[in-house]
């Protein structure tokens, strides 16, 4: 009973991340069409957008990594195996490095179209991200299972 009511509550987790994502797409969507008809700035409208639905985007495939590991997997399986625990760990460290590093752009663009002393702050977005890449490939590096078999 405990394990239905846990798969339960990922459901509903899920559910409500999926829910969030896609009103904050339909939201920055709205922004968008607010600004073309008041005659707003376009450009930055559409940086916002992107912001936004990278952000979005980042949940959805969080969520998505949340039903196939939580729910469609049974959760009375075999313990998982290292291979299979730092593989997840590599997807989601994956998102994260992918959102930090889309945001970094956006806001890179924004400081070019606004006001070029904006720079250094998505200058150190773009390098926490490569700093994250890098240290995902230390992990990777670390983690690596010998598959060599034994030597006779």
């Amino acid at each position: 009973m405990f394990e239905k009511l846990i798969a339960i509550s990922f459901i509903v987790t899920a559910c409500l991340l999926f829910l969030a994502a896609w009103s904050l797409m339909a939201w920055s969507l709205w922004k968008l069409l607010l600004a073309l008809l008041s005659g707003g700035s376009l450009s930055e409208a559409l940086l916002s957008m992107i912001s936004v639905v990278v952000i979005a985007m980042a949940v959805i495939e969080v969520v998505r990594y949340v039903i196939e590991e939580e729910i469609y997997l049974s959760r009375t399986q075999d313990p998982l195996t290292q291979k299979e625990i730092t593989g997840g760990v590599v997807k989601i460290f994956v998102i994260i490095i992918i959102s930090v590093g889309l945001e970094g752009l956006v806001y890179l663009f924004k400081a070019g179209l606004e006001n070029i002393s904006l720079l250094p702050y998505p200058a150190v977005i773009i390098f926490a991200s490569v700093f994250a890449l890098v240290g995902l490939g230390i992990y990777q590096k670390l983690t690596k299972i010998d598959r060599r078999s034994p030597a006779p």
